[in-house]
């Protein structure tokens, strides 16, 4: 296996054609398809499932595209760490976290602190599962993500067979989010029977993925819910929770400016302090590139933002 046969697998990845990707890389089609059949028989494994369309990554495939895309990345790195005609060291930085507009809040204030002439910074907004497998295969340093009392269980497990180690920040009561003029607006608190009328608005996760994986805090009685409508970006959730009566469940944290300026919370009766929210990272690997400073503009967000709420 080649640094090129790994970048050329990840652009046959990306663009869900051989001959598409042939064309971006300037090579042959017969040529690509030589050498994705050498790497899958070297490997021994299908990388790929061909259709009319174009190719599929099978499960293997999505497997071996986590291992070595961090190849390609540890890679470009180490030459630019050591390429001569560099003068000033390139800061390179990159987290997962789940969909919380206060991480973007902190790492704008992280990226006002640590930046450089020179940087390569990657913020990934994933759902859990991916923000665990980014971690795992070192495509980032620290994940942000949440434990609750339903998945707590489940969890420690995954990440103890990933051999990565989870960091509370804070325990938080789960709030519903939904818009200021939503009929439930004017309660102090809410209670999980109050919200079976209307449709809940939650990230749609990947479908090999647990329950326990949910972007979302997991409600006793989820399958209570009738309406539901899934989304994949956060931008998306906004649109939807502002011009409609949906509502959606998580930390609660809206620092002004990163959310929908119409959407608010409201802390759900049933549940309190049952969020733990968190960072995760290898274990025995340092920090590095600042993300200590990161983690602590995270407190820092997360504790104005409930200071400002009271």
């Amino acid at each position: 296996m080649t640094f090129q046969q790994i970048q050329y697998i990840i652009e046959i990845s990306r663009c869900g054609s051989i001959s598409k990707a042939s064309k971006n890389l300037y090579v042959a089609q017969p040529y690509l398809s030589k050498l994705l059949k050498e790497l899958e028989e070297e490997m021994g494994i299908t990388i790929f499932n061909r259709n009319i369309k174009g190719v599929d990554l099978t499960d293997e495939g999505k497997e071996f595209i986590n291992h070595v895309r961090p190849l390609l990345e540890q890679k470009k790195k180490i030459i630019e760490m050591y390429s001569q005609h560099k003068t000033n060291p390139t800061m390179y930085a990159a987290v997962s976290t789940q969909r919380y507009p206060f991480v973007i809040k902190a790492f704008i204030e992280f990226f006002k602190e640590k930046i450089t002439d020179k940087f390569e910074i990657h913020i990934r907004e994933v759902g859990m599962y991916k923000v665990i497998n980014d971690v795992y295969s070192k495509r980032s340093t620290i994940g942000i993500i949440f434990i609750s009392e339903l998945t707590e269980k489940f969890l420690k497990k995954v990440l103890a067979s990933k051999d990565i180690e989870f960091y509370e920040i804070v325990k938080l009561t789960p709030c519903v989010f939904f818009h200021k003029n939503h009929p439930l607006a004017q309660k102090d608190e809410i209670s999980i029977n109050d919200l079976y009328d209307f449709p809940f608005a939650s990230f749609e996760e990947d479908a090999s993925s647990s329950m326990d994986f949910a972007e979302e805090f997991l409600l006793y009685d989820f399958n209570l819910i009738e309406k539901k409508i899934f989304v994949e970006d956060r931008g998306t959730m906004i649109n939807i929770l502002t011009n409609t009566r949906a509502f959606s469940i998580g930390t609660g944290i809206l620092p002004t400016g990163y959310a929908g300026p119409e959407i608010i919370s409201k802390p759900i009766i049933q549940y309190k302090d049952e969020i733990r929210l968190g960072w995760i990272k290898l274990s025995n690997t340092k920090l590095d590139n600042g993300m200590d400073l990161f983690i602590e503009n995270i407190k820092n967000t997360v504790s104005e933002t409930i200071k400002n709420l009271n």
